[in-house]
């Protein structure tokens, strides 16, 4: 990662706006608990004290607070895909989210048990905040002076807030949101009339949009005490004028509402804070994380599975750019950190590491630089053992790795984390469907011999291995990438994976033996079966260009014939070579009194037969090869 300055910034600018006024800064981050916290919602937060964190840094001497506010006296509009229990929360919908019931059965409310889930990863990362509820808040009557300067500004604030909607809700809307002594919904009452003079509001419950059921009870009621709520924008400013926040992040979907909200705090007579917008998570899919959806990962799902640290270093990235994250790409997220713990100096101020530190109070792990341990490689590693222990995990990975034994309590959590994902996530995807080139398949003999020589040599090492497979390439001329695709598919089951060499290297000779054994016993056989079934009539018509009794040429794409009584290939110039850069398959009795066909001396006797079999070749190997694979899985 560059050079890390958006904190460093964002502290200097805050202390430009707030100077020596004040004794203490507080900052501030919202939470609507609609749905169970995801990852969203605690990135808030860490990116919040990261700025705390270069605050005090640069200015040591002024004291910091940290505000985590949550809106559970907000309403439950809609049944969110990621709690139990609907039929149980659905004659609820339009209640206020601490009035509702746990449908979890844990808590006293709905609002209680999300705040607690919250709460929960804040305090097992050693977060230093003070919690609110809005509720407690609205009831506590810490907010009545606020709301009597709302009602105080009603005129101007009601003039400034309907400018920007439709004219057929200018006349009914109000700052005020009533909660209906009868019925207990919040979205179903309609303010009729105000006392500015009392500090009261008369209110009908009578609004509906389907979703919910109104009462029709008509009362008058304080605005004071927690019997009436004001509307987000409203709210938003509420909280900055009376606890008086100087600084708080916010969504690129709520630019609007900030900018409505700081106008508001300033028509009460408060200062609105240093903002700062940063873009929004999006899920694997490219879709934006939503508590409702629980799509994204889950904060639970983070303890289980990856270190807190990665997920700090993921967030130290610039805010002001979309980022990615879900169960698929958490390996990638995972081995970004520990690229970052190999390269970068923990106390640089302005490196990812600096920070991470601060938050955790302690180093994950030292002397990495040489390490090719990564989750990615972890996860390769138990799936393809089967494992169901992290210790048997840590047990390989220290085997290969000095370093791991060096940094054992980082790495041992690691595996297990690892172990617990395979299980959880991965075992439980449906199987990929690959393409697989069955031409590459020959070739893992070739390697297995290559693998076979290491191991008696005693030079079994990823160095060795990945070389070893990369000479296999040049050897043949293949196509590097699709050759390393095609291992990946044959060995684990997948098109990519972890570096070649350092996985084999970690499962040890006897394994990586027996799955090249187990590959060339499923593969070889397709290619055979592909020449006698799909490709018989074309090489019929082929024998017509050979070049003498002991030596044919076949100029197809990716034709290969396994044959134990001496067929192999030779790679060569010939004229089909020239074009498709195949191998020939010549038969001979040996690789010593074989020789290939000059390509000058044939070309002009082949070339029109040559042109006509391989436009004929290329629609068979369509149309023979995907049944052949699928046929075999």
């Amino acid at each position: 990662m560059a050079k890390l300055t958006w904190p460093h910034h964002e502290a200097q600018r805050l202390f430009k706006q707030v100077g020596g006024t004040k004794e203490s800064v507080i900052f501030e981050t919202g939470y609507g608990p609609s749905g169970l916290p995801h990852i969203g919602t605690f990135a808030e937060v860490a990116r919040t004290t990261f700025v705390i964190n270069a605050f005090k840094r640069a200015y040591p001497d002024v004291a910091t607070r940290l505000i985590v506010f949550s809106d559970d006296l907000d309403g439950l509009r809609s049944l969110p895909d990621n709690v139990p229990n609907h039929d149980l929360l659905r004659p609820h919908l339009g209640e206020p989210l601490s009035s509702i019931p746990d449908p979890f059965g844990q808590e006293a409310s709905f609002s209680a048990f999300m705040n607690r889930q919250l709460q929960n990863f804040l305090d097992y990362y050693g977060f230093t905040y003070e919690f609110y509820s809005s509720t407690l808040t609205y009831r506590s009557g810490r907010f009545d002076e606020g709301l009597r300067r709302i009602m105080d500004c009603y005129e101007p604030i009601r003039d400034l807030f309907t400018a920007t909607i439709s004219p057929d809700k200018r006349q009914e809307w109000s700052p005020f949101f009533p909660i209906c002594a009868a019925c207990g919904k919040i979205y179903t009452t309609r303010v009729t009339a105000i006392d500015k003079l009392n500090y009261t509001l008369s209110y009908r419950c009578d609004q509906s949009d389907g979703k919910y059921q109104p009462c029709g009870h008509v009362a008058t009621t304080p605005i004071t005490g927690g019997a009436v709520k004001v509307g987000w924008k409203v709210d938003w400013a509420l909280r900055w004028f009376v606890l008086g926040v100087d600084y708080e992040m916010y969504g690129k979907d709520l630019i609007d509402s900030y900018a409505m909200s700081q106008k508001i705090c300033a028509l009460l007579g408060g200062k609105p804070p240093a903002g700062y917008k940063y873009e929004l998570f999006l899920d694997e899919n490219g879709a934006k994380i939503s508590k409702k959806i629980g799509n994204g990962i889950s904060m639970e799902q983070w303890q289980a599975y990856a270190p807190l640290g990665a997920l700090l270093h993921f967030l130290l990235a610039n805010p002001n750019k979309a980022r990615q994250m879900g169960m698929p790409i958490l390996p990638k997220i995972v081995d970004d950190y520990l690229k970052a713990l190999r390269t970068e100096a923990r106390d640089d101020e302005y490196g990812t590491l600096w920070f991470i530190d601060q938050l955790q109070h302690h180093h994950d792990a030292s002397g990495l630089r040489n390490s090719e341990i990564g989750y990615a490689l972890l996860v390769n590693v138990a799936e393809n053992l089967g494992l169901h222990e992290g210790a048997v995990l840590f047990e390989y990975a220290s085997r290969h790795d000095p370093s791991v034994l060096e940094n054992e309590p980082f790495f041992r959590e690691l595996c297990v984390k690892v172990v617990a994902y395979v299980q959880d996530y991965q075992a439980k995807l449906p199987q990929q469907s690959l393409d697989i080139d069955i031409r590459y398949a020959p070739y893992l003999r070739d390697l297995r011999q290559a693998v076979q020589a290491l191991t008696d040599r005693g030079e079994f090492e990823a160095n060795n291995l990945q070389n070893a497979v990369f000479t296999v390439s040049r050897c043949y001329g293949l196509v590097q990438s699709e050759w390393f695709k095609f291992l990946y598919q044959a060995l684990i089951g997948k098109d990519k994976g972890s570096r070649m060499g350092t996985f084999l290297a970690v499962l040890g000779a006897e394994r990586v033996l027996a799955m090249l054994d187990g590959a060339i016993a499923r593969f070889l056989p397709l290619v055979a079966s592909f020449q006698a079934e799909a490709l018989e009539p074309i090489l019929a018509n082929a024998e017509s260009i050979s070049a003498d009794e002991n030596v044919h040429v076949y100029p197809i794409v990716g034709a290969m014939q396994i044959d134990p009584d001496g067929v192999w290939q030779i790679k060569t110039k010939a004229l089909i070579t020239d074009l498709l850069e195949q191998p020939l398959l010549l038969e001979g009795p040996d690789r010593e009194s074989a020789e290939p066909i000059d390509a000058q001396v044939e070309k002009e006797r082949i070339y029109q037969q040559a042109s006509t079999l391989l436009s004929a070749c290329l629609t068979g190997l369509q149309r023979a090869i995907g049944p052949l694979l699928r046929a075999s899985e």
